[in-house]
């Protein structure tokens, strides 16, 4: 399929070649003409700029040294047609994209993503602008925090699958759990048509999740400057999974998109449609109108209720299994207070939540620890900028570094040890430390709307597990103690290595409470 032959990429080369030497002529008169240096950073080669620095992993832990080394909050790196500044504090990202926003809200070209696959509908790469306002309108009417019966009661019905799945079968507990989340996701979204086919979405959406992360990293980002050459080089960049031709990437982006809300407007002809984003989202549509670009709208939006939470809870939720493995005592703290809050006679509620600060403090833990994107998603800044005294051009691609943020030992002492009681004050959460929320979910406009929804997902989770299991180092036949590594895997999105643990009752009224028995 990319055997194209000398002459056509030694043609697309030069070409390339030729913008971007003209693009980093124009580079270097614009930092001239400003009249400010740019941000520090690593030494540039004429043209290439920082391209054969770049880190292929952990790349917020690469930032942060060089943050360090040049004594700067904001440092500069270039590529091949692209300024990209790393934003290493929380005042340098609140300052730009949050007190800034309105020039810093936009979204790289993400010329993979949107033009060779075909996700430009999908709301978080999204340019700033009309269309991306409309779908985050749509998300939050829906979706706002006051309406919190729309998915509570999903997440307490997925939640009581989960507990039974995990004690009837607890080795496979990381597909138990990537169930449950994308299962409640679906349910939210697309009710009880995405019941009957679960299992097909699930498999669609968590082949659809991989395709994003994979074409979110800063390699792709490179092929912006020179659009043309993205579908020849994306699958060098990113593995053969990109080797589709225009044809089997419309089917899989139709399959994930089109599809379902197909199904779900069948089941409204039919009068069986239960409630979901979908189905309340289409009532609200006159009947007699064309409602062509409001399906749009409402697609689009459904297809990134799944994708936006999906990988991140999953994530967050697979460090909390390795946590209460590691940290014993930690888990027998939380514990010891749900059994006082709670007590062992019903699973916990939602009213709980107040009472329980040390389980509080141990879920914002566990966000901080182990933070599921270290790198926020990309912005782009609109025109050139100044912030204290250095340049920033326009287009350039703005980072936040979000572990570097989580891991400043002035807010976050000793930020490598697991430690829940540093939210803590006098049995109370302490509010004057910075709740780790405020960096995961983003900044200024971009800042992700379902925030309460991952939040009241994990706690109704986290609360019910601890309240019937005890997650354990499992032990081999030989009674050899099998400790998880503790390695993550760099990616945009950051989790454990797989490992193993041993989940089981803790107390003897726990399985009756799962399955549900009043006897």
């Amino acid at each position: 399929m990319y055997d194209l032959g000398l002459p056509f990429a030694y043609t697309h080369l030069c070409y390339a070649s030729g913008i971007l030497f003209i693009i980093y002529l124009l580079r270097i008169r614009s930092v001239r003409l400003s009249g400010y240096p740019l941000p520090p950073g690593p030494p540039k080669l004429p043209m290439f700029g920082n391209l054969f620095d770049m880190p292929s992993s952990f790349e917020w832990e690469v930032f942060h040294r060089w943050s360090k080394q040049y004594d700067s909050e904001i440092i500069h790196l270039s590529v091949p047609g692209t300024s990209f500044i790393i934003l290493d504090s929380l005042k340098a990202a609140t300052d730009l994209l949050e007190k800034r926003s309105s020039i810093y809200s936009s979204r790289p070209k993400f010329t993979v993503l949107n033009k060779v696959m075909g996700f430009s509908w999908l709301l978080p790469f999204m340019p700033y602008g009309p269309l991306w306002k409309e779908r985050r309108r749509a998300l939050s009417r829906y979706f706002h925090p006051t309406n919190d019966k729309l998915h509570k009661s999903v997440e307490i019905e997925y939640t009581g699958r989960l507990l039974l799945l995990l004690l009837e079968d607890p080795e496979r507990y990381l597909q138990h759990l990537n169930h449950t989340i994308g299962g409640g996701l679906l349910s939210m979204t697309y009710g009880n048509s995405a019941r009957q086919s679960g299992e097909h979405l699930l498999g669609l959406a968590e082949e659809v999740g991989q395709c994003l992360s994979d074409g979110v990293v800063p390699g792709t980002m490179l092929l912006d400057a020179v659009p043309s050459l993205a579908r020849i080089l994306s699958p060098l960049l990113v593995g053969a999974r990109f080797r589709r031709s225009n044809q089997e990437w419309e089917a899989l982006v139709s399959r994930f998109r089109d599809v379902p809300f197909r199904d779900v407007q069948e089941m409204r002809t039919e009068g069986l449609a239960s409630p979901s984003f979908v189905s309340a989202a289409l009532d609200q549509l006159p009947v007699s109108e064309n409602n062509e670009e409001q399906h749009r709208i409402i697609k689009d939006v459904a297809g990134i209720i799944f994708i936006g939470g999906s990988g991140t809870m999953g994530s967050a939720l697979h460090t909390f299994f390795l946590a209460m493995t590691l940290f014993s005592d930690t888990q027998a703290k939380a514990q010891e207070e749900l059994d006082r809050v709670v007590g062992q006679d019903r699973l916990p509620s939602f009213d709980d939540e107040p009472n329980l600060p040390y389980l509080s403090a141990l879920i914002k833990e566990v966000i901080r620890w182990r933070a599921v994107g270290p790198l926020g998603l990309p912005h782009v800044l609109e025109k050139d900028d100044v912030y204290n005294g250095y340049f920033i051009p326009a287009q350039s691609v703005v980072i936040s570094n979000v572990w570097a943020i989580l891991n400043n030992d002035n807010e976050y002492p000793d930020p490598g040890t697991f430690q829940p009681e540093r939210f803590l004050k006098d049995g109370r959460l302490d509010t004057s430390v910075r709740d780790p929320s405020d960096v995961i979910f983003g900044f200024g406009r971009r800042a992700c709307p379902g925030e309460h929804i991952a939040h009241s997902t994990m706690y109704i989770i986290i609360a019910s597990i601890l309240s019937t299991f005890k997650i354990a180092t499992p032990v081999d036949e030989k009674g050899v103690r099998m400790e998880p590594s503790g390695e993550y895997q760099s990616g945009v999105t950051f989790q454990p290595l797989p490992f193993k643990c041993a989940i089981k009752p803790r107390h003897d009224k726990a399985e009756a409470l799962i399955r549900g028995d009043d006897t």
